[in-house]
Protein backbone atom coordinates (compact mmCIF):
# COMPACT_ATOMS: atom_id res chain seq x y z
CA UNK A 1 0.00 0.00 0.00
CA UNK A 2 2.74 1.91 0.86
CA UNK A 3 4.61 1.91 -2.39
CA UNK A 4 1.32 2.35 -4.40
CA UNK A 5 1.06 5.94 -2.41
CA UNK A 6 4.36 6.73 -3.02
CA UNK A 7 4.66 6.41 -6.76
CA UNK A 8 1.00 8.27 -6.69
CA UNK A 9 2.92 11.61 -5.19
CA UNK A 10 5.90 10.78 -7.42
CA UNK A 11 3.14 10.90 -10.80
CA UNK A 12 1.45 13.48 -9.20
CA UNK A 13 5.00 15.58 -9.03
CA UNK A 14 5.90 14.81 -12.05
CA UNK A 15 2.84 15.51 -13.88
CA UNK A 16 2.27 19.12 -12.20
CA UNK A 17 5.83 19.65 -13.07
CA UNK A 18 5.80 18.83 -16.42
CA UNK A 19 2.35 20.46 -16.98
CA UNK A 20 4.53 23.78 -15.20
CA UNK A 21 7.11 23.37 -18.29
CA UNK A 22 4.10 23.29 -21.02
CA UNK A 23 2.97 26.62 -19.41
CA UNK A 24 5.93 27.88 -19.66
CA UNK A 25 7.67 27.33 -23.20
CA UNK A 26 3.80 28.51 -24.67
CA UNK A 27 4.82 31.68 -22.96
CA UNK A 28 7.66 34.44 -22.99
CA UNK A 29 9.75 33.88 -20.17
CA UNK A 30 11.17 37.25 -20.34
CA UNK A 31 9.03 39.64 -18.14
CA UNK A 32 10.91 42.50 -18.49
CA UNK A 33 12.74 44.01 -21.18
CA UNK A 34 13.04 48.21 -21.23
CA UNK A 35 15.16 50.62 -22.36
CA UNK A 36 15.86 52.63 -19.27
CA UNK A 37 18.52 55.29 -20.75
CA UNK A 38 19.24 56.08 -24.70
CA UNK A 39 21.78 58.80 -24.37
CA UNK A 40 23.20 60.85 -27.06
CA UNK A 41 23.94 64.44 -27.91
CA UNK A 42 21.95 66.87 -28.12
CA UNK A 43 23.40 68.67 -31.11
CA UNK A 44 26.56 67.21 -33.35
CA UNK A 45 28.59 69.08 -36.16
CA UNK A 46 27.70 68.09 -39.18
CA UNK A 47 29.69 64.78 -41.05
CA UNK A 48 30.73 64.13 -37.84
CA UNK A 49 30.57 61.35 -35.22
CA UNK A 50 28.85 60.73 -32.26
CA UNK A 51 28.89 58.65 -29.10
CA UNK A 52 25.63 56.92 -27.59
CA UNK A 53 24.69 54.76 -24.65
CA UNK A 54 21.91 52.18 -24.98
CA UNK A 55 20.97 50.65 -21.43
CA UNK A 56 18.77 47.77 -21.70
CA UNK A 57 17.04 46.10 -18.14
CA UNK A 58 15.95 42.82 -18.25
CA UNK A 59 14.19 40.08 -15.70
CA UNK A 60 13.75 36.31 -16.18
CA UNK A 61 10.41 34.94 -14.64
CA UNK A 62 10.22 31.43 -15.02
CA UNK A 63 12.21 28.61 -16.69
CA UNK A 64 14.49 27.90 -18.29
CA UNK A 65 15.92 30.80 -16.65
CA UNK A 66 17.48 32.73 -19.69
CA UNK A 67 16.45 34.76 -22.41
CA UNK A 68 18.19 36.08 -25.71
CA UNK A 69 17.90 39.93 -26.55
CA UNK A 70 19.29 42.21 -28.69
CA UNK A 71 19.05 46.48 -29.80
CA UNK A 72 18.82 48.10 -32.87
CA UNK A 73 18.47 52.21 -33.43
CA UNK A 74 17.01 52.91 -36.73
CA UNK A 75 17.30 56.51 -38.65
CA UNK A 76 13.34 57.04 -38.57
CA UNK A 77 10.27 56.80 -36.49
CA UNK A 78 8.96 53.96 -35.12
CA UNK A 79 8.13 50.96 -37.39
CA UNK A 80 11.56 51.56 -39.56
CA UNK A 81 13.50 48.13 -41.51
CA UNK A 82 16.69 49.55 -42.16
CA UNK A 83 19.05 50.03 -38.85
CA UNK A 84 21.85 52.45 -38.57
CA UNK A 85 23.24 50.29 -35.63
CA UNK A 86 22.36 46.59 -34.04
CA UNK A 87 23.90 44.45 -31.71
CA UNK A 88 24.56 41.01 -31.87
CA UNK A 89 22.22 38.78 -30.43
CA UNK A 90 23.17 38.37 -26.32
CA UNK A 91 21.88 35.93 -24.10
CA UNK A 92 21.10 36.94 -20.30
CA UNK A 93 19.94 34.91 -17.20
CA UNK A 94 18.11 36.26 -14.05
CA UNK A 95 17.80 39.97 -14.13
CA UNK A 96 20.07 43.04 -14.57
CA UNK A 97 20.82 45.50 -17.37
CA UNK A 98 22.62 45.21 -20.68
CA UNK A 99 24.76 48.46 -22.05
CA UNK A 100 25.74 48.95 -25.38
CA UNK A 101 28.26 51.99 -26.41
CA UNK A 102 28.48 52.69 -29.87
CA UNK A 103 29.38 55.63 -32.56
CA UNK A 104 27.32 56.87 -35.00
CA UNK A 105 27.62 59.28 -38.28
CA UNK A 106 25.87 62.09 -38.53
CA UNK A 107 24.53 63.77 -41.45
CA UNK A 108 26.22 66.05 -43.85
CA UNK A 109 23.55 68.73 -43.87
CA UNK A 110 22.44 70.70 -41.02
CA UNK A 111 18.66 69.45 -39.41
CA UNK A 112 17.34 67.04 -37.23
CA UNK A 113 18.23 63.13 -37.12
CA UNK A 114 15.40 61.27 -35.36
CA UNK A 115 16.61 58.24 -33.55
CA UNK A 116 14.26 55.52 -32.48
CA UNK A 117 16.03 52.35 -30.37
CA UNK A 118 14.46 48.79 -29.84
CA UNK A 119 14.88 46.36 -27.34
CA UNK A 120 13.86 42.87 -28.65
CA UNK A 121 13.47 39.39 -27.27
CA UNK A 122 13.64 36.37 -29.18
CA UNK A 123 10.11 34.33 -28.95
CA UNK A 124 9.29 31.27 -31.12
CA UNK A 125 12.48 32.02 -33.87
CA UNK A 126 10.76 35.71 -33.82
CA UNK A 127 12.40 39.18 -32.42
CA UNK A 128 9.75 41.01 -30.84
CA UNK A 129 9.55 43.72 -28.38
CA UNK A 130 7.29 44.91 -25.07
CA UNK A 131 5.51 48.05 -26.07
CA UNK A 132 3.74 48.79 -22.85
CA UNK A 133 4.31 50.30 -19.60
CA UNK A 134 4.30 47.16 -17.26
CA UNK A 135 7.13 44.80 -19.31
CA UNK A 136 8.88 47.52 -21.24
CA UNK A 137 8.29 49.59 -23.12
CA UNK A 138 11.53 47.94 -25.07
CA UNK A 139 11.31 51.72 -27.70
CA UNK A 140 12.83 54.45 -27.02
CA UNK A 141 12.93 58.02 -29.43
CA UNK A 142 15.48 60.96 -29.29
CA UNK A 143 16.06 63.60 -31.69
CA UNK A 144 19.46 65.33 -32.71
CA UNK A 145 19.94 68.68 -34.12
CA UNK A 146 22.79 68.78 -36.77
CA UNK A 147 24.50 72.24 -36.96
CA UNK A 148 27.33 74.57 -36.21
CA UNK A 149 26.63 76.75 -33.25
CA UNK A 150 24.72 76.05 -30.09
CA UNK A 151 23.36 78.67 -27.94
CA UNK A 152 24.82 79.68 -24.50
CA UNK A 153 22.45 81.41 -22.13
CA UNK A 154 24.02 82.83 -18.89
CA UNK A 155 21.17 83.89 -16.64
CA UNK A 156 21.78 85.86 -13.16
CA UNK A 157 18.31 87.80 -12.27
CA UNK A 158 19.86 91.00 -12.34
CA UNK A 159 20.86 93.52 -15.27
CA UNK A 160 24.31 95.03 -16.14
CA UNK A 161 26.41 92.09 -14.41
CA UNK A 162 29.40 91.21 -16.18
CA UNK A 163 29.46 87.41 -17.98
CA UNK A 164 32.49 85.83 -20.14
CA UNK A 165 32.51 83.21 -22.40
CA UNK A 166 35.67 82.13 -23.68
CA UNK A 167 37.45 85.58 -25.17
CA UNK A 168 33.73 87.47 -25.32
CA UNK A 169 32.13 89.49 -22.21
CA UNK A 170 28.91 90.94 -22.11
CA UNK A 171 26.41 92.36 -20.01
CA UNK A 172 23.67 91.10 -18.91
CA UNK A 173 19.94 92.63 -20.20
CA UNK A 174 17.32 94.08 -18.97
CA UNK A 175 15.57 90.19 -17.89
CA UNK A 176 19.57 89.50 -16.56
CA UNK A 177 20.63 87.28 -19.29
CA UNK A 178 23.24 86.85 -21.53
CA UNK A 179 23.44 84.70 -24.53
CA UNK A 180 26.11 83.76 -26.44
CA UNK A 181 26.69 81.44 -30.03
CA UNK A 182 29.64 78.97 -29.35
CA UNK A 183 30.63 76.24 -31.67
CA UNK A 184 29.22 72.55 -30.94
CA UNK A 185 31.14 69.95 -29.28
CA UNK A 186 33.48 72.51 -27.63
CA UNK A 187 34.17 73.63 -24.43
CA UNK A 188 34.06 77.08 -23.86
CA UNK A 189 34.93 78.99 -20.29
CA UNK A 190 32.42 80.64 -18.34
CA UNK A 191 33.53 83.46 -15.73
CA UNK A 192 31.11 85.45 -13.58
CA UNK A 193 31.72 88.03 -11.09
CA UNK A 194 31.68 86.06 -7.46
CA UNK A 195 30.08 89.25 -5.93
CA UNK A 196 28.42 92.53 -7.87
CA UNK A 197 27.38 95.98 -6.57
CA UNK A 198 23.85 96.73 -7.82
CA UNK A 199 22.26 100.21 -6.93
CA UNK A 200 21.11 101.34 -4.10
CA UNK A 201 23.11 99.62 -1.25
CA UNK A 202 22.54 96.34 -2.69
CA UNK A 203 24.40 93.27 -3.69
CA UNK A 204 24.80 89.44 -4.66
CA UNK A 205 27.16 86.83 -3.70
CA UNK A 206 27.33 83.74 -6.21
CA UNK A 207 26.95 80.18 -4.14
CA UNK A 208 26.34 77.78 -6.95
CA UNK A 209 25.53 77.11 -10.61
CA UNK A 210 22.12 75.35 -11.74
CA UNK A 211 23.70 72.09 -11.91
CA UNK A 212 25.77 72.10 -9.01
CA UNK A 213 29.40 73.38 -9.47
CA UNK A 214 30.04 75.95 -6.33
CA UNK A 215 32.76 77.68 -8.69
CA UNK A 216 31.98 81.02 -10.37
CA UNK A 217 34.74 80.23 -13.16
CA UNK A 218 33.72 76.67 -14.78
CA UNK A 219 33.76 74.97 -18.51
CA UNK A 220 30.51 73.55 -20.09
CA UNK A 221 30.35 70.78 -22.50
CA UNK A 222 28.26 72.06 -25.62
CA UNK A 223 26.11 69.36 -26.32
CA UNK A 224 23.51 70.83 -27.97
CA UNK A 225 21.77 74.66 -26.29
CA UNK A 226 22.27 75.05 -22.72
CA UNK A 227 20.79 77.04 -20.37
CA UNK A 228 22.88 77.76 -17.17
CA UNK A 229 21.48 80.04 -14.16
CA UNK A 230 24.12 81.27 -12.03
CA UNK A 231 22.55 81.27 -8.11
CA UNK A 232 23.50 83.97 -6.03
CA UNK A 233 22.21 85.44 -2.48
CA UNK A 234 21.08 89.40 -1.57
CA UNK A 235 22.42 91.47 0.22
CA UNK A 236 21.47 94.69 2.00
CA UNK A 237 23.61 97.65 3.70
CA UNK A 238 22.81 98.87 6.79
CA UNK A 239 23.91 102.14 7.66
CA UNK A 240 24.01 103.47 11.13
CA UNK A 241 24.47 106.86 11.99
CA UNK A 242 25.56 109.05 15.05
CA UNK A 243 28.76 110.76 16.05
CA UNK A 244 30.19 108.26 13.80
CA UNK A 245 29.34 106.07 10.83
CA UNK A 246 29.12 102.05 10.78
CA UNK A 247 27.91 99.79 8.10
CA UNK A 248 27.31 96.47 7.73
CA UNK A 249 26.15 93.85 4.95
CA UNK A 250 23.04 91.70 5.67
CA UNK A 251 21.34 88.73 3.76
CA UNK A 252 18.23 89.14 2.27
CA UNK A 253 15.75 88.09 4.83
CA UNK A 254 18.20 88.27 8.10
CA UNK A 255 17.24 89.58 11.00
CA UNK A 256 19.77 92.44 12.75
CA UNK A 257 19.47 93.27 16.66
CA UNK A 258 20.44 97.29 17.46
CA UNK A 259 20.98 98.34 20.73
CA UNK A 260 22.04 101.95 22.68
CA UNK A 261 23.71 102.98 25.54
CA UNK A 262 21.28 104.87 27.63
CA UNK A 263 23.95 107.33 28.41
CA UNK A 264 27.89 107.31 27.11
CA UNK A 265 30.41 109.80 27.24
CA UNK A 266 30.13 112.50 24.47
CA UNK A 267 33.02 112.34 21.74
CA UNK A 268 36.74 113.52 22.93
CA UNK A 269 37.85 116.07 24.03
CA UNK A 270 33.70 116.99 25.78
CA UNK A 271 34.34 113.49 27.73
CA UNK A 272 37.32 114.76 29.38
CA UNK A 273 35.11 117.34 31.50
CA UNK A 274 32.01 114.85 31.81
CA UNK A 275 30.06 115.70 29.13
CA UNK A 276 27.38 113.11 28.21
CA UNK A 277 24.78 111.99 25.77
CA UNK A 278 21.56 110.37 26.57
CA UNK A 279 19.72 108.10 24.21
CA UNK A 280 16.52 109.58 22.98
CA UNK A 281 15.59 107.52 20.03
CA UNK A 282 15.82 105.59 16.71
CA UNK A 283 14.99 107.33 13.05
CA UNK A 284 15.77 107.48 9.58
CA UNK A 285 14.25 104.01 7.92
CA UNK A 286 12.89 102.61 11.69
CA UNK A 287 11.54 105.08 14.62
CA UNK A 288 11.58 103.80 18.01
CA UNK A 289 12.20 104.87 21.76
CA UNK A 290 13.73 101.29 22.60
CA UNK A 291 17.33 101.25 22.86
CA UNK A 292 17.41 97.70 21.63
CA UNK A 293 15.38 97.04 18.42
CA UNK A 294 15.41 94.16 16.10
CA UNK A 295 14.78 95.12 12.42
CA UNK A 296 14.21 92.66 8.94
CA UNK A 297 17.08 93.36 6.33
CA UNK A 298 14.52 93.09 3.08
CA UNK A 299 15.95 96.48 1.67
CA UNK A 300 18.35 98.61 2.64
CA UNK A 301 18.42 100.85 5.44
CA UNK A 302 19.74 103.49 7.34
CA UNK A 303 18.96 104.36 10.70
CA UNK A 304 20.09 106.99 12.69
CA UNK A 305 20.80 106.83 16.96
CA UNK A 306 19.56 109.70 18.06
CA UNK A 307 21.39 111.28 21.00
CA UNK A 308 21.27 114.42 23.47
CA UNK A 309 24.24 116.36 24.78
CA UNK A 310 24.30 117.01 28.67
CA UNK A 311 26.83 119.88 29.09
CA UNK A 312 26.07 120.52 32.50
CA UNK A 313 29.55 119.77 33.73
CA UNK A 314 30.99 122.29 31.59
CA UNK A 315 28.96 125.33 33.10
CA UNK A 316 31.23 125.40 36.33
CA UNK A 317 34.59 125.19 34.67
CA UNK A 318 33.44 127.49 32.12
CA UNK A 319 32.26 130.53 34.55
CA UNK A 320 36.00 129.77 36.23
CA UNK A 321 37.93 130.20 33.31
CA UNK A 322 35.59 133.38 31.81
CA UNK A 323 36.37 134.83 35.09
CA UNK A 324 39.97 133.93 34.82
CA UNK A 325 40.49 135.29 30.99
CA UNK A 326 38.64 138.57 32.20
CA UNK A 327 41.16 138.87 34.86
CA UNK A 328 44.26 138.29 32.44
CA UNK A 329 42.83 140.46 29.92
CA UNK A 330 42.23 143.65 32.45
CA UNK A 331 45.58 143.01 33.92
CA UNK A 332 47.25 143.10 30.19
CA UNK A 333 45.01 145.93 29.77
CA UNK A 334 45.89 147.79 32.38
CA UNK A 335 49.92 147.20 32.07
CA UNK A 336 49.62 148.76 28.63
CA UNK A 337 47.86 151.36 29.51
CA UNK A 338 50.44 152.54 31.84
CA UNK A 339 53.50 151.64 29.63
CA UNK A 340 51.37 153.92 27.13
CA UNK A 341 51.82 156.80 29.45
CA UNK A 342 55.29 156.68 30.66
CA UNK A 343 56.22 156.20 27.02
CA UNK A 344 54.33 159.31 26.27
CA UNK A 345 55.64 161.54 28.97
CA UNK A 346 59.54 160.63 27.66
CA UNK A 347 59.07 161.36 24.21
CA UNK A 348 56.59 164.13 24.03
CA UNK A 349 58.16 166.98 26.24
CA UNK A 350 55.44 169.86 27.02
CA UNK A 351 55.35 172.94 24.37
CA UNK A 352 57.00 176.92 25.03
CA UNK A 353 54.60 179.10 25.30
CA UNK A 354 54.10 181.56 22.12
CA UNK A 355 56.70 184.47 22.66
CA UNK A 356 55.01 188.24 23.08
CA UNK A 357 55.94 191.20 21.40
CA UNK A 358 57.86 193.93 23.53
CA UNK A 359 55.32 196.67 25.62
CA UNK A 360 56.56 199.80 27.39
CA UNK A 361 57.07 199.50 31.80
CA UNK A 362 55.47 202.01 31.93
CA UNK A 363 51.95 202.40 29.62
CA UNK A 364 52.33 199.01 28.17
CA UNK A 365 52.58 200.04 24.80
CA UNK A 366 53.84 197.91 22.15
CA UNK A 367 57.42 199.10 20.89
CA UNK A 368 59.50 198.11 18.40
CA UNK A 369 63.47 197.19 18.68
CA UNK A 370 64.93 199.79 17.40
CA UNK A 371 62.67 202.66 19.94
CA UNK A 372 65.00 204.30 22.84
CA UNK A 373 62.02 205.81 24.30
CA UNK A 374 58.02 204.94 24.33
CA UNK A 375 56.27 206.66 21.65
CA UNK A 376 53.40 207.24 23.92
CA UNK A 377 54.31 208.24 27.35
CA UNK A 378 58.59 208.98 26.69
CA UNK A 379 59.73 206.34 28.65
CA UNK A 380 63.16 205.76 27.95
CA UNK A 381 63.29 201.98 27.41
CA UNK A 382 67.09 201.31 26.23
CA UNK A 383 70.34 203.40 26.25
CA UNK A 384 71.86 204.79 22.54
CA UNK A 385 74.65 202.08 21.09
CA UNK A 386 77.86 204.49 20.81
CA UNK A 387 78.81 202.63 17.37
CA UNK A 388 75.47 203.91 16.15
CA UNK A 389 76.90 207.54 17.08
CA UNK A 390 77.88 209.53 14.13
CA UNK A 391 80.96 211.41 14.28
Amino acid sequence: MRKVQTFTSLLVLFLTFFGTLVVVTASPNIGLLRISSFLCPREVVPGGTFQVTLDVEYAIQSIPNEATIRAAVYNANIGATTPLWESDPTTVSNGGDQVWNFTLNAPATEGFLNLTAYAYFLENGTWTYFNNPVNGPGVSQRTVKIGTTASLDIRIGAPGITVTVGGTTKQTSPMGDAVFPVAVSSSPSITVPPLAELQNSTRIIFTEWSDGIKEPNRQVQMDGDVNLTAQYRTQYLLTITNSSTFEEWYDKGANATLSAPTSAPAPWPLSVFGVTETFQGWSGDVHSSSPRINITMNSPMTITADMATNYLPLVIPAIFAAGIAAAIVSFVLVQTKSRNSEEGTLEAPAEAPPEQPPTCQTCGQVTEPQWVHCIKCGTKLRDIDSSQVQG
